[in-house]
């Protein structure tokens, strides 16, 4: 019998075992279960980040992610937080590419839609300040998995106000006829983001920002580029509507702060992501 190569295997699969094993060149005395998780949600935190920075927020959060998903080495949460907690207690040294000056930064921010019964949607991460928010969606490997858009009766049903006018709702109205127009992008859950951010913050500037994760190789699975066609086209259905819409991978963020003359610990950061999260598959 013909044994299966590790190119063979499918993407996600090489994905998730590429960044096992980085996790356990960084922490060797660890143990990972077959399925890639740890017993203890701490052993999988970045050297410069810090319980303070973020328990709190995914305590509150839904899911228990703290003891459930947050241990896996491909944890998007675990990457969201790993990225972005050190900022907690260094705001101003954060900039993103769409804005700057932020001075709060949330996990599991909730943004509700305002729909009777539901439950609101968590934001990975929520950026803000005077110039406005980011919502931030954090993927690691979700998009190596293919989706379906589905919505409750509710969204339009009760969704009354101006965001019925922008081209989410439209797109969720396509989406609703024809639900398998995205395979790797879950569109539905974008635009359930952008229900609650229009809603919870109707009066400042507001960016979504669909942040996903690539490997050092991209060209190693054909997902890699549909993926990022599909962003295109979403992006495309939804301009000119508020949040703003825009996309960008881990890596090029990373570059983004490397091109910015980063302070010495952000420099040090960068190289615990890079050796962590930026595997050849």
């Amino acid at each position: 019998m013909k044994q299966e190569s590790i190119s063979e295997r499918p993407t996600r699969v090489r994905a998730v075992q590429a960044l096992s094993e980085a996790f356990m060149r960084q922490h060797p005395d660890t143990s990972l279960d077959p399925k890639g998780y740890v017993a203890d949600f701490r052993d999988t935190l970045l050297p410069q980040v810090s319980l303070e920075d973020f328990e709190a927020d995914l305590s509150s959060g839904d899911g228990n992610e703290l003891e459930t998903k947050f241990r896996a080495a491909h944890s998007s949460s675990g990457l969201a937080v790993n990225c972005f907690a050190p900022f907690r207690s260094r705001i101003a040294d954060l900039a993103m590419p769409m804005a700057a000056g932020f001075d709060d930064l949330r996990f599991e921010r909730k943004c509700p839609t305002g729909l009777r019964g539901g439950r609101a949607p968590n934001l990975d991460v929520v950026l803000s300040g005077p110039g406005g928010v980011v919502g931030i969606e954090s993927k690691l490997t979700e998009h190596l998995s293919a989706h379906r858009a589905e919505f409750s009766p509710a969204y339009e049903e009760q969704i009354r106000d101006a965001r019925r006018d922008q081209g989410y709702f439209r797109e969720m109205l396509r989406l609703r006829d024809r639900p398998d127009q995205y395979t790797w992008l879950d569109a539905a859950q974008l635009i359930k983001h952008a229900f609650g951010l229009a809603r919870t913050f109707p009066d400042r500037p507001v960016t979504l920002l669909y942040l996903f994760w690539e490997p050092a190789n991209p060209g190693a699975g054909p997902e890699f580029a549909a993926h990022r066609e599909e962003i295109d086209e979403f992006r495309a259905r939804v301009a000119g509507s508020s949040p703003v819409f825009e996309a960008m991978s881990y890596p090029e963020l990373w570059r983004f702060w490397q091109d910015t003359e980063p302070a010495d610990w952000l420099v040090r950061h960068l190289s615990d992501l890079h050796a962590r999260y930026g595997v050849t598959l």
